[in-house]
């Protein structure tokens, strides 16, 4: 089952998100599309406050003090590979990009930090499992620009997500939770997400 995300079926506008967003469904029915709200930033609880769009229709949605956006319902399946393209806002911080069972468990967390969390120009990755964060791990450099849009995959092995950033260099991230599919992934902080594809 292949869920491709890509041209334009959606576009939703805030003041610190705007997204480009195609649902194009398989099997079991369509992901569920979430704004979530700033309560979020620091991965405590997330709040998945209000239902974007699950339907193959046009919309357009405003919304205010939202800081990220959670997708439900979804299959990222081992042998699969996420492709993401997003920009970093000018001034950005950090960002965040969650993939997981569900909303409340994390097995693998993507946070490039420009200056953020005692970090600068670096990549973070971890898990958050059972309300905790665990092992940090940090490897390869940092391609990325403040404004400058980037591209990134993640290959999902059996045994590890397979990252490469902009510059062609790799991340590898053990798949800590062992699964051979994630169902929810979420993007958090300052970041304007243009596209997601699934193949």
């Amino acid at each position: 089952m292949v869920y491709n995300l890509n041209p334009l079926v959606g576009v939703h506008r805030w003041p610190e998100f705007h997204l480009l967003f195609e649902l194009s469904f398989g099997l079991r029915g369509p992901p569920t599309l979430y704004k979530s709200s700033s309560q979020d930033a620091e991965r405590k609880s997330p709040v998945c406050s209000t239902l974007i769009s699950s339907q193959l229709n046009s919309s357009t949605i405003s919304a205010k003090m939202m800081k990220g956006m959670i997708v439900k319902n979804m299959s990222f399946k081992v042998g699969q590979t996420l492709t993401v393209v997003g920009v970093p806002k000018p001034d950005a911080a950090n960002f965040a990009i969650n993939i997981g069972p569900d909303d409340q468990e994390i097995t693998f967390h993507m946070n490039p930090r420009f200056n953020a969390h005692g970090d600068e120009n670096t990549v973070v990755c971890n898990s958050y499992q059972g309300g905790c964060w665990c092992e940090e791990h940090r490897e390869g450099g940092f391609p990325f620009q403040q404004g400058e849009e980037f591209k990134i995959t993640i290959e999902f092995t059996p045994t590890e997500f397979l990252v490469t950033l902009p510059d062609g260099s790799n991340i590898h991230f053990p798949n800590r939770m062992g699964a051979e599919k994630y169902s929810c992934i979420s993007f958090e902080e300052d970041v304007r997400i243009r596209s997601i594809e699934i193949k």
